[in-house]
Formats: structure tokens, C-alpha cells, sequence
């Protein structure tokens, strides 16, 4: 772990109630690393400016309805953003980008790769603000596994999941070995467990879909949603060392800290973010929880 590059920030942006939001970030420049872009609030355009690859899960609003302010803090900067989700992210991110009319500076030469994840196959197309965002040609290219993105630090991982539109989950695994899973809307069923599981095994940290309680299991499967339960199994099956529950339903208002029971009762070193005061997850012993 020693060669691994610490960690400068690894945040859960709106706690475990509000819209799934991760955000990591490393030292230097235009590294930071953003998984879903739903509602950007809580991070400034500093922190936004500084993003290298965003990984969508899928497209129901409170996932990307913050996209528009990834395109505004890095239009004027000159390098490219890489952005991943399920098939459709190319053309819903191209009509997103030109629904705007934008002025086109010189200076604007920003690139947003943007990859879908298909299968066993990547289909990708270059939207570059220098030439005034034409109409995206798409390139397919072969996965290597699950492996969807790599630079000198850190690879990305994708598989996909159960749910009620293209969604997929992500794990972010450092070079130096450490793993971190991103496990959001989805069932927790027969057709997504065994991805699921290779996904985030022996992960330092799970962040995981904990939209219902046990008790309303119907709900979660006519939703196609994990229960607290189903996250404490996943985390034991898997055998990570921390588990923080994300995406609480507001019907458990006021009694967020029963679904955090729930879970214990299955795998104890879980935790969560709520009330307006966030609970630190304890160290795993990984860079990655160096800075919180």
C-alpha cells in the first residue's frame, strides 16, 4: 500500500439520504474521479473543474440531473473528460450539451469522451467543444473484463445490475491493490448477486443501495431497489471490510439509524451519513481513508 498515491479527498457529497453522489479526488490536477451527477450542490466549481472521469450509474433524474454543471465548470478548460454509463449516455449527454447556446471561445478546446458500457463492448464518441459539438460519431471498442478505465493510479471496474432502466455499478480499484465498490439501484436478485459480488469482494469500502427496509421487500422488488438487509449480505458475501449504507428512501425520515441497525444485525461494521452531521466510516487501513 505504501507506493499507492494517499488520497486527498473521499466524500460522500449528500450523506446516505440525498441524491448518491461519490466523489474522490487525488493530489495534483484534473484527477478527480465522480461517481453519478445527480444534484451538485454540496461541491464547488473547483471541485467539479478538477474531474478527469465521471461514472454515471444510469438516468433517472436524482443520478444526472447534475450534469449541466460538470459541462459548465470545465467548458473553458483545455483536456478531456471522460465520462461512462449504460447505452444512451452518448446521445443524452450530446443533446444535454447542445441544448445550450454556447458562445465557443478560442480558449474552449475541452473534450468530453463519453463511453458507454454494452455488453462486453465499449461504444464511445468524442463531443469537442473546438469544433462546436457536431453531431457524435460513435466508435465501438472491446472490454478487457470489467476493466472500463485505467490511468496511472487507478483502474475502474463496471458490471451490470438489476434494475428498472440500464444501470450499472462500479468499483474503483487502486494500483496499489486497495478496492472501493459503488453499488447503487438495483435488485438484489439472481441476475445481478454474482456480479455484484466479484465486484466488490474483499473491497476496503462498500457504498451500497439501502433504499428499503426488509419489511418492505415487495416494494424493493417492484422498485428493483436493495434493502438494508440485502447490502449487509452482499457486504458479507464479498467480505469487505466497511460497509456505508447510500440512498435511503425519505419514508424512513427521522428513523434512518433503524436501517443501519438492520444491516449490523448481518454485518456490523457498517455505518451511515445523516441528520446533517456525517458519521466517519473508521479507517480500513487503505490510502483511500486517509483524508475524509
Amino acid at each position: 500500500m505504501s507506493s499507492t498515491r494517499p488520497i486527498s479527498e473521499c466524500r460522500l457529497v449528500n450523506g446516505s439520504s440525498g441524491d448518491p453522489l461519490l466523489y474522490i479526488d487525488y493530489p495534483g490536477k484534473n484527477n478527480a474521479l465522480l461517481f453519478d451527477s445527480g444534484e451538485l450542490c454540496n461541491l464547488d466549481t473547483q471541485r467539479l473543474a478538477d474531474l478527469e472521469a465521471v461514472f454515471i450509474t444510469h438516468h433517472h433524474m436524482d443520478h444526472f440531473v447534475g450534469f449541466d454543471r460538470i459541462l459548465r465548470a470545465n467548458l473553458d478548460s483545455d483536456k478531456v473528460v471522460h465520462i461512462f454509463g449504460p447505452v444512451g449516455t452518448i446521445a443524452k449527454i450530446y443533446q444535454r450539451i447542445t441544448s445550450y447556446e454556447i458562445q465557443f471561445f478560442p480558449f474552449q478546446k475541452v473534450i468530453f469522451k463519453v463511453h458507454e458500457v454494452v455488453g462486453k463492448r465499449l461504444r464511445w464518441a468524442n463531443l469537442e467543444c473546438a469544433r462546436r459539438f457536431p453531431e457524435p460519431v460513435i466508435k465501438v471498442s472491446p472490454c478487457k473484463g470489467p476493466l472500463i478505465f485505467e490511468n496511472a493510479d487507478i483502474q475502474v471496474e463496471a458490471v451490470p445490475v438489476d434494475h428498472t432502466v440500464p444501470c450499472l455499478a462500479y468499483a474503483l480499484v487502486e494500483k496499489g491493490g486497495a478496492r472501493v465498490a459503488y453499488v447503487t439501484d438495483t435488485l438484489w436478485s439472481a441476475k445481478s448477486r454474482p456480479g455484484l459480488v466479484k465486484l466488490a469482494t474483499r473491497a476496503c469500502r462498500l457504498y451500497c443501495d439501502s433504499f428499503y427496509a426488509l419489511a418492505d421487500k415487495k416494494a424493493a422488488i417492484t422498485h428493483k431497489h436493495m434493502t438494508a438487509t440485502h447490502a449487509a449480505q452482499l457486504a458479507r458475501l464479498a467480505k469487505v471490510q466497511e460497509l456505508v449504507l447510500i440512498h435511503f428512501s425519505t419514508r424512513y425520515r427521522d428513523r434512518y439509524q433503524d436501517l443501519v441497525d438492520e444491516a449490523a444485525a448481518i454485518f456490523p461494521n457498517v455505518t451511515a451519513e445523516f441528520g446533517g452531521q456525517p458519521r466517519r466510516p473508521a479507517g480500513c487501513g487503505s490510502p483511500l481513508h486517509n483524508k475524509q
